[in-house]
This record gives C-alpha cells, structure tokens and sequence, in this order.
C-alpha cells in the first residue's frame, strides 16, 4: 500500500532555516513529492502560530491537520470528513530532521518490501537526535517495531537531525549538497558523474548561501557558452583552445542551476524548460562556431555545407528526443535516463584532446553525421517499446 499520510513531531527547531527555506516546510516538501496527500503535525497547542509559520506554503492548507497529541488522530476527521484508519500505512517523523528527496524515497521502498511491520530508522548525527518510521498508523502510535538502519551512502550520511550545536545547520547543509551526486548518478555520463558533478556541487553549495537563483545561473552561463561559440569561429589555435577549455568549464557550470534549485526547493516548470532551451541553443551556437572556424582555417567550403546537415541532424534528434519522451508508464523513466545518459555531455572533454592536437575538424565531420546515427539509433529502440505501449493502450 502506498503511504499517504504523514505523522510529524513538530520539530522544536522548526523555523530553522536550511538554504534560506524552514526546516519544517523542506520536510513536507519532501513528502509531498514522495506523494503524501496528508499531514497530522503534533505540536502543544501555545505553538500552532509558530509551528504554521515554519509549514511555509502549507500553513492554512486543507491537507494539513493540527493536533495536540497524536492520540487524537484516531477519532480525528479531516475537512473532508474523513476518518483516519488506524490500519492505513503512514511515515512519522520527530526530531529536527534535514534529508533529501532521495534518502525519503529510499525509506518508502524498504516498507514497500514489508508493509505491515513497523520499521525505524534513526538519523545518523552524533546524537542520534531523529527518527522517520514507516508502518500501520495504529502500530506506530503504539512506538513499536523494529529498529533498522537501511544502507545509506557514506557521503550523504542523511537523515541528519539539528540538535542545538552552532555546526549543525552547516553540517547538514553540506550533507544536503554532497548528496546531489548520488541522486543524479543513474543517469549522468561517466565524467559527468566522476568530475563534473564533484565540482559542480561545490558550486551550487556555495550559491545556495546567497540570493543568487537558478535561473539567474542558467543566463549567466548561456552568454558564456555563446562566447565560447564565437571563439570557436576565430582562426588562431589558442583562441580556439581557450574556447574548447572554456566550453568546458560551461558544461560544468550547467549542472549547478538545477542542483541549486534542488538545494532552495525551487524546482519550476519553466526553469526547466528554460535551460533546455539554452542548453541547445549554445550546443546549436558552439558547433556552428567550431564549423565556421574550421572554413577559416582551411578555406575549404565543405564546412560551410555542413552547416545545415548538422541543423537537420539536430532537428532530427529534437524529434528523436521528443519521441521518446512521450513514453508513458514504469518504461518512461528508464528511457529518459538513458537518453539523458547517452545525451550527456562528456563530449566536451573530446573537444579539448582534439583542441590541443589542433584537429578540431575531425569533431566538426563526426558531430554534422553522428546526429543522425544518434536520432535513427534512439527511434529504432524505442520503436519497439512505443508501438508495444501503443497496443496496450488500445
């Protein structure tokens, strides 16, 4: 059974801050993306002012109840009028806890594997300060169940609990930022996950500090990966190596945007969207760039008519993308992963081996036809899968 429901101790450090958001609101955040639809906080009854200033954009919401002890949620009913079923599965939390999406999801799947026991999982700060329990409301009322302690990575170290030190808030912020690595693993290309992903949450660690958005880091790398396109496009060996190493660094830099907005929870819609978009326009910008500096260097007029073969190569794969995009169902997030993978930008650090050896025109030829190669191989794997999919539905 799917949990749905969530017990919280309203932690007594609640309006703490992490990356400039409540602690309690990040955890219901969390929640609500693991798909919880409702929420009974406990919490002495002088503090509900305080307790819903710290749920942040849940404060005053229908899916949010408040009660002085969580006895009373048995014969509690919700706006809805509806009753709490003391079978029904749900998570608990209590201490000041700090996890990311990740570790929450981690927990759900192992009561997914055993949903009628009870399990708890104690937060790995000195003190031992938090606990999340997953099982039957009933059976976690009554503070049974087993202990466990489910395998986390070692540089996470998530669940972590505030528990008063000066340290602690900087420590599970370091802890929230490290973790983006592991989240973003199944299906970052191999340098991407080895190098770029070390540096780039150094970054985004830094940012999450400031008042520096996300979206504000995807237009500030844009121009520089399109400045990269122009030196591309300059006939002088240097010029074109600083671009290659630049372009580099813009690929690095492109990871920080979506994993600041992980870190200040403000993951949107049109962010995404957003960097998408200029992440193909300075691709788009930066092999038009490499094409016309290869023309200037050996005036040989088969690099501008590469120009629009590597334009329909492109097109193609927006096609090829977009079709495997519309995949509906458990299969769909395996193919994303696997585009994203295969899509990756380790590409870059070739363009810099082929930059210093001075033979950037071997890349130019490779990427005007290896678009295509890229496009017909993505629709010939999932034509399979599409039109199987397709049948089903029928």
């Amino acid at each position: 059974m799917l949990i749905e429901t969530a017990l919280i101790a309203a932690p007594d450090r609640a309006n703490n801050a992490v990356f400039g958001r409540p602690l309690l609101e990040r955890l219901m955040i969390n929640c609500e993306r693991a798909g919880i639809k409702r929420f009974v906080v406990a919490a002495p009854r002088e503090l509900y002012p305080d307790v819903a200033r710290a749920m942040g954009r849940f404060k005053g919401s229908g899916s949010v109840s408040m009660v002085e002890s969580f006895s009373e949620i048995l014969n509690h009913r919700d706006a809805d009028g509806l009753a709490i079923d003391p079978s029904s599965p749900c998570v608990s939390f209590s201490g000041n806890l700090v996890f990311a999406k990740s570790q929450l999801a981690r927990i759900l799947d192992a009561h997914a594997s055993d949903p009628r026991s009870v399990h708890r999982e104690f937060s790995t700060d000195r003190d031992r300060g938090g606990e999340i329990a997953t099982g039957p409301i009933g059976e976690i009322l009554k503070r049974g169940g087993i202990s466990t302690r489910l395998a986390a990575p070692a540089a996470s170290l998530l669940p972590f609990a505030l528990n008063g030190r000066p340290e602690d808030r900087e420590e599970a912020e370091l802890r929230l930022a490290r973790s983006i690595r592991e989240e973003s693993a199944h299906k970052d290309a191999p340098m991407a996950r080895w190098v770029d992903r070390r540096i780039s949450w150094r970054i985004s660690y830094w940012l999450a500090q400031t008042r520096v958005t996300p979206n504000m880091v995807t237009v500030a790398n844009t121009a520089f990966g399109l400045t990269c396109a122009w030196m591309f496009s300059v006939p002088n060996y240097w010029m074109r190596l600083f671009a290659a190493i630049f372009f580099l660094i813009s690929i690095t830099i492109d990871g920080v945007d979506g994993e600041l907005a992980r870190l200040k929870m403000v993951e949107s819609e049109f962010g995404g969207k957003l960097d998408v978009l200029t992440d193909n326009i300075v691709h788009v910008g930066v092999f038009i760039g490499l094409l016309v500096g290869c023309y200037r260097v050996d005036h040989s007029r088969a690099y501008l008519y590469l120009i629009p073969i590597l334009l329909g190569g492109f097109m193609m794969c927006t096609y090829a993308v977009w079709r495997a995009f519309k995949i509906k169902g458990e299969q769909a997030a395996a193919w994303l992963d696997k585009v994203d993978r295969w899509s990756g930008r380790d590409f870059a650090y070739l363009v810099v081996v082929l930059a210093v050896v001075n033979r950037l025109e071997y890349f130019a030829w490779g990427t005007a036809f290896g678009t295509y190669v890229f496009a017909l191989a993505l629709i010939w794997i999932t034509g399979p899968t599409a039109s199987s999919m397709k049948s089903e539905s029928l």
